[in-house]
């Protein structure tokens, strides 16, 4: 049965916006953590093959607060067309699982 946790997955131009997504979410609580690293991306936009230096953010929420968090996202996100994709946590070590739902529980 899968958990109620997902993993959000985004990426941004740089450290300094990465940093701006990653603290919003953890300080609206929509976020239990989020980890960021730096990736090379090779896609197609515009009709043309293009490469960047980007930053992967991994944002670890309640799948509940999906759309929130979509939201969030976007108004801190500096392209167009942001990939921000939802992967849903099927299994978890259960503390783990508690920490998520504790550090994102609303007060």
């Amino acid at each position: 049965m899968p958990s109620s946790f997902s993993m959000v997955i985004t990426t941004c131009a740089d450290k300094e916006s990465a940093g701006q997504v990653a603290e919003r979410l953890v300080e609206e609580r929509l976020a239990a953590c989020v980890q960021m690293f730096p990736i090379a991306s090779v896609y197609r936009w515009e009709g043309a093959v293009q490469k960047a230096e980007e930053w992967m953010l991994f944002c670890k929420i309640r799948s509940s607060d999906y759309a929130t968090v979509e939201v969030a996202i976007r108004a801190e996100h500096s392209y167009s067309n942001p990939e921000i994709i939802e992967v849903g946590i099927e299994k978890g070590a259960s503390a783990y699982l508690e920490w998520i739902a504790s550090a994102t529980g609303r007060q």
